[in-house]
């Protein structure tokens, strides 16, 4: 699964959002006050605590067919019941209990939002970045998370095309 450093701040990471619940801001100012970085040598974000937060592989699953493309064509995002999903076949890091918990409370925020409430916050962040991608939403206190986007919309392609970035 990792080395032992870093397997043990995934498990920090989901127990302080989870129990402790923090925010993904709070987790990554609280491990870059430590001084602990990324696995790429980068310190944390928002972005990068939640991207932790919302893969399958802490919880010893693989997910195939995210993205497609044909030769000379475009690769695409697929929607999630175009998703192969394995579960278990990775040595888990989190708990599959604490990693539900996880996703029920990023689930949980973007519900409190009608479909014309998060379309608009994702115009005003279009409007001011002049540009998305899911890193940027991710990014951004106070958005849904891309994830919420895809859960919501079908994929973030689909809810780009609803603020006219596509």
């Amino acid at each position: 699964p990792g080395p032992d450093s870093e397997t043990a701040v995934v498990r920090e990471v989901y127990r302080a959002f989870v129990m402790e619940g923090l925010s993904e801001t709070d987790i990554a100012r609280r491990l870059n006050d430590r001084g602990v970085l990324t696995d790429l040598e980068r310190s944390w974000t928002r972005g990068t605590v939640h991207q932790l937060l919302i893969n399958e592989k802490y919880v010893g699953d693989n997910v195939w067919n995210r993205k497609s493309f044909k030769l000379k064509k475009k690769r695409v995002s697929n929607k999630p019941d175009m998703w192969i999903r394995a579960p278990g076949v990775f040595e888990a890091i989190v708990e599959r209990d604490l990693f539900d918990a996880a996703h029920s409370l990023i689930a949980a925020r973007s519900f409190r939002l009608s479909d014309a409430e998060m379309i608009e916050a994702l115009k005003t962040l279009y409007s001011n970045q002049g540009l998305l991608s899911g890193i940027i939403i991710d990014e951004c206190e106070g958005m849904p998370s891309s994830s919420a986007y895809r859960s919501r919309f079908g994929s973030l392609l689909d809810a780009y095309r609803l603020v006219g970035f596509m």
